[in-house]
């Protein structure tokens, strides 16, 4: 590549047009470069799509987005006129000194192979329905569309496009609903092809993944036999194994499956689209060969950049690889730190070569959503959000990962899009406590348009976030006070009148076959059942009570935070029982503390009908059971817990609900008219509070990336390249 900096001239003579017989929202453009959409009459398609949407809400939707993308490259462009050449010139040498690294650090030694299976789900229908392999068809709805097959993306008819578009392009085509238990029946007989030729190849998603092939190569083709080698179709050892595995997966899946070989991740995506369909392309890892084959892609062949970032460019005169290069200092100074280095790294050919680098602990989220017919019935939406949140909860079990933040996505049927965000209690991947929380989000959005319109829906989608691997967890994961009450309740509606749940053991309690622990003032009492443990319970009890001079008899209850007479633990098991009994459901069941306790009947119907279809016993706790109740010291107690050892008041009486008892322990603000509004705020700033973490973390991370970049301390081998 030349040494071109790129100029304002440069800038003047790039900016686009849109494309021919497209007046309206650019975004509604076809994309050309996609397999199956070369040699198109593009002109004709995008008039066809521009008629057939006017009108629509989905047409209003993009032209309004349309119009704020035109107001952000106006400002742009604006801001790249008043660069100054010097500006320029700076930025660049600092590009250069960014590429000087990279160089360094490139590592060719990686085979990298990226499979990406044929129109999948389309092709899938086709296989096992004969009559659609000569008709053109897609998979989806009247919404939108999957994939389609090669004889309507002759059409036009793509991925992505709502079904009438679809439909006004090619009347004759066959829309079929998708059967995801089919796709996933298919794709799990790939990856098991797929194990044969990297046991850790990193799947991303039902039809694509990606397998290192180096360790496969140098155990069946190196070594002192490798140069009696032949290979009869290909040239390297590499396209023969590649060529092989496609070969497995058609005989097992009657499915064709495309290729792309490199040294890197991007490089290999890229080169699987260059002969789709059936088909595989090499890319030599060779420096001059790679700086010559990126130097005319087209930027729209990249996956990361897609139609709003092409305008974005195609605004700076960039249409190819080349341009990035050319003009990489006008890049750096219009663009965030992590797209110029993004382009950066496009313009040399450079990628991950670590599949490795991939892992669940690096990664930021795991989701899924789905596109449907705009609806605004509460069972159907609350039916499909459930099935997300299952599906969700089986991605990450499989993966082995847990998280602790919960994101719903919704698009109104004006395609409006929104994001709710909440905090979970506890990390988890179970999915009776996503669901419940999920649905949470979703009521309160019912509620908020329920004044005004139903909340009629188009697409809906969960995404948990704050990731970490189960094994990273392990044991830290405290039980809640929620899932000792139905512990309790569920072990003693299981035992006899009789005997109960309590065995009198030398004036000690026992818990028959309940794991857990009591804190008394600050020491935990582990009870586990067993003589032994009950012994030495009592003896670690009476050891503190003397060092800390508390009267014998005396225990200080951690539910109602009083201080209570009783002759043996027995006795003061019974008064917490009670305490949990009596006022902590009035908690679970969203209801005021100090109710009477004969409204139990009331709280029990309240929860049947609460909707959320979740039982808190079912909710994930420790492999051994134990829980604990804490007693914090005064250095963590909060107003709330200090006002109410100032007016002495018991927690199970009216005055708990008072107004000028209530104050939020973390913003420390008051007057709050009940319980239910107190909780409400608490959450409010819990989340504040986490999503300012995360914020923070992220640019903790951010600033230390940029750190490493400049100064160059990051070493060869484990560089991480950045991905979109």
């Amino acid at each position: 590549m030349g040494e071109s900096c790129g100029t304002m001239e440069d800038f003047a003579e790039g900016t686009s047009e849109k494309p021919a017989c497209m007046s309206g929202p650019q975004t509604l453009a076809l994309n050309t470069h996609k397999a199956g959409m070369e040699g198109l009459d593009a002109a004709k398609i995008n008039e066809i799509i521009q008629k057939a949407s006017e009108g629509s809400k989905f047409y209003q939707h993009k032209k309004k987005c349309q119009e704020r993308l035109d107001a952000k490259i106006s400002d742009m462009n604006r801001r790249c006129m008043e660069l100054t050449q010097d500006q320029i010139d700076k930025a660049t040498l600092q590009m250069d000194e960014l590429a000087k690294e990279l160089k360094d650090n490139r590592d060719l030694s990686r085979t990298i192979a990226h499979v990406d299976m044929d129109m999948f789900y389309a092709a899938v229908e086709m296989r096992d329905d004969p009559s659609l392999r000569d008709k053109p068809m897609a998979v989806g709805g009247v919404g939108m569309l999957s994939t389609s097959n090669y004889a309507a993306r002759k059409f036009g008819v793509r991925a992505a496009m709502p079904g009438f578009i679809g439909k006004k392009l090619c009347p004759e085509l066959v829309i079929v609903k998708p059967d995801f238990t089919k796709y996933k029946a298919a794709s799990a007989q790939v990856q098991e092809i797929f194990k044969e030729y990297d046991p850790n190849f990193s799947q991303m998603s039902l039809d694509e993944a990606y397998l290192d092939l180096t360790e496969y190569l140098k155990k069946n083709y190196s070594g002192p036999d490798s140069g009696d080698l032949v290979y009869d179709q290909f040239g390297t050892a590499a396209e023969e194994v590649v060529h092989e595995m496609r070969r497995k997966i058609c005989e097992a899946t009657r499915l064709t499956a495309s290729a792309g070989i490199a040294p890197n991740t991007r490089l290999a995506k890229i080169c699987s689209d260059m002969n789709k369909p059936n088909g595989q392309f090499y890319l030599p890892p060779d420096v001059e060969t790679i700086q010559e084959f990126v130097k005319t892609l087209p930027i729209r062949k990249v996956s990361g950049i897609g139609n709003v970032m092409e305008q974005h460019l195609n605004a700076l005169g960039i249409t190819t690889c080349e341009d990035l290069w050319h003009k990489r200092g006008i890049l750096m100074l219009l663009f965030s730190e992590t797209n110029y280095n993004f382009f950066l790294d496009l313009a040399l050919g450079q990628g991950e070569t670590i599949l490795s680098n991939w892992t669940e602990r690096d990664r930021k989220s795991i989701s899924n959503e789905t596109t449907f017919k705009g609806t605004s019935d509460k069972n159907v939406l609350f039916d499909t959000l459930d099935d997300l949140c299952q599906e969700l909860s089986d991605d990450m079990k499989k993966h082995d990962i847990v998280g602790k933040l919960l994101t719903l996505k919704i698009k109104t049927i004006d395609f409006q899009v929104k994001t709710r965000t909440s905090p979970l209690a506890d990390y988890t991947n179970c999915v009776t406590v996503i669901q419940p929380k999920a649905q949470q989000i979703l009521q309160h959005e019912m509620d908020v348009c329920s004044h005004k319109q139903p909340l009629t829906l188009r697409l809906m989608g969960v995404r948990m976030s704050t990731l970490a691997s189960k094994a990273e967890i392990g044991n830290m994961k405290q039980t809640t006070l929620f899932q000792v009450v139905n512990k309790l309740k569920n072990k003693k509606k299981m035992s006899s009148p009789a005997t109960g749940n309590m065995h009198e053991h030398n004036g000690d309690a026992e818990f028959s076959n309940i794991g857990g622990s009591v804190q008394v003032k600050d020491i935990t009492v582990s009870v586990l059942g067993s003589n032994a443990n009950a012994e030495h319970a009592a003896s670690l009890s009476e050891k503190y009570r003397e060092k800390e001079n508390i009267p014998k008899g005396a225990y200080s209850c951690p539910v109602c935070n009083k201080e209570v007479q009783a002759s043996t633990l027995t006795a003061f098991n019974e008064h917490i029982d009670k305490c949990l009994e009596n006022d902590s459901c009035n908690i679970i069941n969203g209801e005021e503390l100090g109710k009477n306790h004969d409204n139990g009947s009331d709280r029990k119907e309240h929860n049947n009908d609460s909707g959320n279809g979740a039982d808190n016993s079912d909710i994930d706790t420790n492999e051994d059971g134990i829980f604990t109740f804490y007693d914090y010291d005064s250095d963590f107690e909060s107003d709330f817990d200090r006002k109410e050892k100032q007016e002495n008041a018991n927690p199970c009486t009216e005055s708990f609900g008072s107004d000028d008892s209530l104050s939020c322990p973390i913003c420390h603000q008051t007057n709050f008219p009940g319980v239910e509004k107190l909780t409400l705020h608490i959450d409010e700033c819990l989340d504040k509070q986490l999503l300012k973490e995360e914020s923070k973390e992220q640019d903790t991370k951010s600033s230390q990336v940029q750190q490493k970049r400049k100064y160059g301390s990051e070493s060869k081998g484990k560089k991480k390249l950045k991905m979109c």
